[in-house]
C-alpha cells in the first residue's frame, strides 16, 4: 500500500519562490523544468518513502532529496502511512532545523 505524500505550507511556499525566482533570473523553461523535477521525485516517495538517506542537520529522521542545486527535505510517518514534504532549500544554504 502506497504512501500519502503532503505538502507541508511551508514547502509549498519555498517551491513556490524557487520557481517565481527562477522565471525573474533565468527563464519560465527553467522554473517549470527544475520545479517539475523536484515534485516528480517526491512522487516516486508513495511507494518508496525511505527512498533517501537521513540528514540530522535538519532534525530527526528528517530526510533529504537532493537534485538540482536544491535539498527537498521530507519525513515519513508510517503510522498514518505519509511523507511530508517538508521544505526546499538550495544547498548552498546552511543547514536549519525544519522541525
Amino acid at each position: 500500500m502506497s504512501y500519502e505524500i503532503e505538502w507541508r505550507p511551508g514547502a509549498i511556499e519555498d517551491i513556490t519562490a524557487l520557481f517565481e525566482y527562477l522565471v525573474e533570473n533565468a527563464s519560465l523553461w527553467d522554473a517549470r523544468n527544475v520545479t517539475e523535477h523536484l515534485i516528480t521525485a517526491t512522487d516516486r516517495l508513495a511507494d518508496y518513502p525511505r527512498l533517501y538517506e537521513t540528514d540530522e542537520r535538519y532534525g530527526e529522521g528528517v530526510r533529504r532529496i537532493s537534485l538540482l542545486g536544491q535539498h527537498v527535505l521530507y519525513e515519513v510517518n508510517d503510522k498514518a502511512r505519509r511523507v511530508n514534504i517538508l521544505a526546499v532549500v538550495g544547498q548552498r544554504q546552511n543547514p536549519r532545523f525544519i522541525i
